[in-house]
């Protein structure tokens, strides 16, 4: 029978290092949005973002590190709190990030994940950097030896140690990439806890 959850993990909340467009950004998003040909599920404007490093649902990612570690929830939940509160140290609302477009692509197993890609620069790159290094170091703390193959083999964190922006336009898309006229974006942190969407 499983123990009941913690504080804090009823909800299972998401969390992410994330990035939200600036309200000039986000209107040209929504523009890019108007002008798709149908098809897709469009991604509603509230959720327009960029990831930097996706961390998952605090409760499913314990049964992940648990079932790999042995970690008590009460470990866990202290840990998480650390890692929480170093990510969002990295992440000041203050500062922002403008970003080049690189063009159209299709994510996903089957491309059908339409986002807009853009070029890293060398100050997001170094960011990401060290979001990374926080997650590895949480990860080493919960009790995962071999943490480079412990995120290749679990959905939440195989993208974690490439930054490859994006901001995803539209789902279920199968079309063929549209011309559209793409202009730079400018990208302002968010809080690391996340509703989910």
């Amino acid at each position: 029978m499983p123990e009941s959850d913690p504080p804090g993990f009823d909800a299972n909340l998401r969390l992410y290092a994330q990035m939200k467009p600036d309200g000039a950004s986000l209107a040209h998003l929504v523009s890019l949005q108007g002008v798709l040909p149908s098809g897709g599920r469009l991604v509603p404007r509230r959720q327009l973002h960029g990831t930097l490093i996706h961390f998952g649902k605090v409760r499913d990612v314990y049964w992940v590190i648990r079932e790999e570690t042995g970690i008590s929830r009460a470990a866990y939940e202290s840990l998480l709190g650390g890692y929480i509160a170093r990510t969002e140290a990295l992440l000041p609302s203050s500062s922002s990030f403008r970003l080049e477009p690189a063009g159209l692509a299709g994510f996903g197993a089957r491309g059908s994940t339409l986002v807009v890609e853009y070029q890293p620069t060398a100050e997001l790159t170094t960011l990401h950097g060290q979001l990374f290094t926080v997650l590895v170091d949480f990860l080493t703390a919960c009790g995962v030896s071999d943490t480079a193959a412990f995120m290749a083999a679990d959905p939440n964190f195989m993208f974690a140690s490439t930054l490859r922006p994006h901001i995803t336009l539209a789902r279920g898309y199968s079309g063929p990439l549209p011309a559209l006229r793409l202009e730079p974006v400018r990208l302002i942190p968010m809080p690391v806890v996340y509703p989910g969407h």
